[in-house]
């Protein structure tokens, strides 16, 4: 008969035998550390446990860490400065656990071979490659350019992390639940921001805060919802869909109020693409129709202003500051950026097969060009080339799933992709680390299709 004590498995007498001295070790550290360090330091192994012994419980802590573990540090609008958050802490606990967990469990696999293995090797191969040239010419800090492009694989690694795991569709569901109970928190946490007067900004950034990347989230996520909504069947019970609809409705107000232009121009393509798709078109349209006759009525003075300052001619000094597109004049921080893009345009000649390296040019805040001046044109064709397969991806699954959760869930990632484009004319978008995570879980769930 066999044997199935606790010591009889291989694995566990290994684990046993490591964690037994591990113990006692740990235990003499503890005693003294100050208070603060001694309960970060057991939260995280008790993390690296939980996620060794269950990988879903990983997932579910990094979904709710992306949007509301706190940041420490300080950073400003031109990028400079340090910040760390509590996520990046437990992402790299994770990463580390599944490294292991699949060198012990090699039927597990490191990579699952998708669609998006070969587009993203190539693209970290550039960034690696680009850096490495910047580091050796002086361009480029050794420190700030490892931790970019670190930066770009732990994104990635997510990716990979969901799309290995996933087996069921209750895994995607419950996944698809946890995100939607996070964005729930993240809107009810912002709406509380609204008395302050401030831009609006995601939970526990400080008074460092960047309104682009709420906006930004905020419209990813609403993007999937619509998408759960409007296409008949996809969420059977009425209450679910009440409650879908509700938080959505009520995330328009903290995206308006994040005053971020560059996120309301990335709404216009969900509209314009939900228009196209949904067959309850004529409920969009109409819907949209009665939100413009209403805007002058309803729209919060700081929205107005905003929309009326972007195009204001200014007098004295400020005028001599203002760049003019088409004959449109625009502000001072629209003129900033398009100065800076002509600026980066002007020296890409010196480098421009592979650029500076990443962080070897000045801030820019625009991801292609951003691209451009820092991998070259080679670094910029290996993400345009990514961006093309991850689309392609997405619209084979939408056409070709046969249940309607999944069709829903692929129409809503492939219009959110298409915002996350548009949202990075103006931003650095898929370098924003509280938009690209829940970004590459999402697609990691919709690839495991």
């Amino acid at each position: 008969m066999a044997r199935d004590g606790l010591l009889e498995n291989r694995t566990n007498r290994i684990a046993v035998l490591i964690t037994i001295p591990l113990s006692i070790v740990i235990a003499f550290i503890l005693i003294r550390m100050a208070p603060a360090y001694a309960l970060v330091a057991v939260l995280g192994v008790g993390v690296l446990i939980a996620t060794f012994i269950n990988t879903d419980f990983a997932i579910y802590t990094l979904i709710f860490s992306m949007l509301l573990s706190p940041e420490f540090g300080s950073r400003t609008t031109t990028g400079e400065g340090v910040t760390v958050r509590i996520d990046d802490i437990i992402l790299a606990i994770i990463v580390f656990t599944w490294l292991a967990k699949t060198a012990l469990y090699k039927e597990l696999g490191i990579f699952k071979k998708t669609p998006l293995n070969k587009p993203i090797s190539f693209y970290i191969f550039i960034c690696f490659l680009s850096t490495g040239f910047g580091m050796m010419a002086g361009r480029v800090s050794i420190l700030t350019g490892f931790f970019f492009v670190v930066k770009y694989i732990q994104f990635f690694f997510i990716y990979f992390m969901v799309v290995n795991h996933v087996r069921t569709k209750k895994q995607i569901d419950n996944f698809v639940i946890a995100l939607l109970i996070t964005f729930m928190i993240v809107v009810l946490i912002s709406i509380a921001q609204i008395p302050t007067g401030r831009r609006l900004t995601a939970p526990f950034e400080g008074s460092g805060g960047e309104p682009n990347t709420l906006g930004g989230y905020l419209m990813l996520i609403v993007s999937i919802n619509i998408g759960l909504l409007f296409i008949p069947g996809t969420l059977p019970k009425k209450s679910i869909r009440r409650a879908l609809f509700g938080i959505t409705m009520l995330s328009i107000l903290p995206f308006l109020l994040t005053n971020s232009r560059t996120s309301w121009v990335s709404g216009i393509p969900v509209i314009i693409s939900y228009i196209i798709f949904s067959k309850r078109r004529y409920i969009i349209i109409g819907f949209v129709i009665f939100l413009i006759i209403i805007s002058p009525l309803v729209l919060p003075g700081t929205v107005t202003d905003r929309i009326k300052y972007t195009f204001t001619e200014q007098k004295g000094y400020a005028r001599t500051l203002q760049e003019e597109i088409g004959g449109i004049t625009l502000d001072t921080s629209s003129s900033e950026r398009v100065r800076s893009w002509k600026r980066a345009f002007k020296e890409l000649p010196q480098h421009p097969f592979l650029g500076f390296g990443v962080t070897g040019w000045q801030f820019l805040d625009a991801q292609f060009i951003r691209v451009l001046i820092e991998t070259g044109f080679i670094g910029l064709g290996a993400f345009i080339y990514l961006l093309y397969s991850l689309i392609k991806s997405i619209w084979s699954i939408y056409k070709n799933a046969q249940i309607l959760f999944f069709k829903a869930l692929a129409l809503g990632f492939f219009i959110a992709t298409i915002a996350m484009i548009t949202h990075s004319i103006g931003a650095n978008t898929f370098i924003i680390i509280r938009i690209m995570e829940p970004f590459w879980l999402v697609c990691g769930l919709v690839l495991s299709i």
